[in-house]
């Protein structure tokens, strides 16, 4: 059997790009014990879609709206630039998977996109939801399962995310560690399983996951007065141990 390839690969950022401390500034926080938790994060930078100043007033309207055009735009973006890696064009996907978890439209941003860049109406297409962190993999894996099954096709997918639309500012360690470290962004990834061509390209072999469901509740995404919020929570923060070490 041969072996899902990744035929190529995409990158986009939102053109805003902040420093840690503007960061700290932008998102209104004050108090140095949070501003070390920023500056302590091993960021130099970020990307964010932003359209003016970032405003702790948005609604959760607003917010949702401002999801869904940074998450067209950025991630039309990266499949542009996916495409064109793989010297290819989006007519010749036949499946498109998309995972996001910072907003949420229906229809979804992966079937707004095939109207939007043209992609063909007979292309299949799959919206994962809800998974935070982890989307991405089990997004590639739904991409590798479908070219396994038809190794002649082409499937695509796409990890997008305006992590700016869902920051909630109320000074709590569970949020600001997420708020110092989460952005904007999106990357893309063209698979087949058709025999190899002379190039060569990465090859997918296999996947293996491990689930903590003791953890469910630890890290996320939680509402709070209608607005989407970033949860790292107190139990597994010694992922961000030396954030939280250098403000305490």
């Amino acid at each position: 059997m041969t072996l899902p390839r990744i035929l190529g690969i995409g990158t986009a950022s939102p053109p805003v790009r902040l420093t840690q401390e503007e960061t700290f500034h932008a998102a209104g926080y004050q108090g140095e014990r949070i501003r070390k938790i920023f500056l302590n994060s091993d960021i130099d930078y970020r990307h964010f879609y932003l359209e003016g100043p970032l405003n702790r007033e948005e609604s959760s309207d607003q917010l949702n709206q401002r999801y869904l055009r940074g998450a067209m735009k950025t991630g039309c973006q990266a499949i542009l630039n996916c495409v064109n890696s793989a010297r290819t064009t989006v007519q010749e996907v036949d499946f498109l998977a998309v995972c996001s978890c910072t907003g949420y439209v229906c229809p979804d941003v992966g079937s707004r996109l095939i109207g939007h860049m043209g992609f063909s109406n007979s292309v299949q297409r799959a919206s994962i939801t809800g998974l935070g962190c982890a989307g991405a993999l089990p997004t590639l894996q739904r991409a590798v399962d479908f070219v396994r099954a038809n190794p002649d096709r082409q499937a695509l997918m796409l990890a997008v995310e305006i992590c700016s639309a869902c920051y909630y500012v109320d000074n709590t360690l569970e949020t600001v560690v997420g708020n110092a470290i989460c952005a904007d962004g999106a990357a893309a990834f063209l698979l087949t399983a058709r025999p190899q061509s002379k190039r060569i390209y990465p090859q997918i072999i296999d996947f293996e996951t491990f689930i903590d469901t003791e953890q469910i509740e630890q890290v996320g995404l939680q509402h709070r007065d209608g607005k989407l919020r970033i949860v790292l929570g107190a139990s597994i923060q010694h992922l961000a141990g030396p954030m939280i070490e250098a403000a305490l």
